[in-house]
C-alpha cells in the first residue's frame, strides 16, 4: 500500500495575464497543472498523518474481513436452522 499525502502540492501560478472572456474564467490549462505525482511529505506533521492513515486503513481492511466471516457465519447458521426446521417437519408428518 503506497501512502499518499493528503494535502494537494503547491503548483507554482505563471505570470500570464487571464484571457478576455467570462468573468472568472479559467484557462483550459489549468485542469491539466497539477503534478502527475504526489509530493513527498513535507514535515513530521504530514508524515504523522500518514502513518495514522494507514494505520486506519489496515484497521477498516481487517474489520470489513471480520464482518465478512461474520457474514458467512450467520449464511451458516440460517441454512443449519432452515434444514432443522424441515427435518422436523418431515417427522411430524410422519406421525
Amino acid at each position: 500500500m503506497d501512502l499518499v499525502p493528503v494535502r494537494a502540492p503547491l503548483v507554482p501560478r505563471g505570470s500570464a495575464p487571464r484571457p478576455a472572456g467570462k468573468a472568472g474564467a479559467r484557462p483550459a490549462a489549468h485542469a491539466t497543472a497539477h503534478a502527475a505525482h504526489p509530493a513527498p511529505p513535507a514535515g513530521p506533521d504530514d508524515v504523522a498523518l500518514l502513518a495514522q492513515q494507514a494505520a486506519f486503513n489496515q484497521m477498516m481492511q481487517l474489520r470489513a474481513e471480520l464482518q465478512r466471516e461474520a457474514n458467512a457465519m450467520r449464511d451458516l447458521a440460517m441454512e443449519q436452522i432452515k434444514r432443522d426446521d424441515q427435518l422436523m417437519n418431515t417427522w411430524i408428518k410422519l406421525i
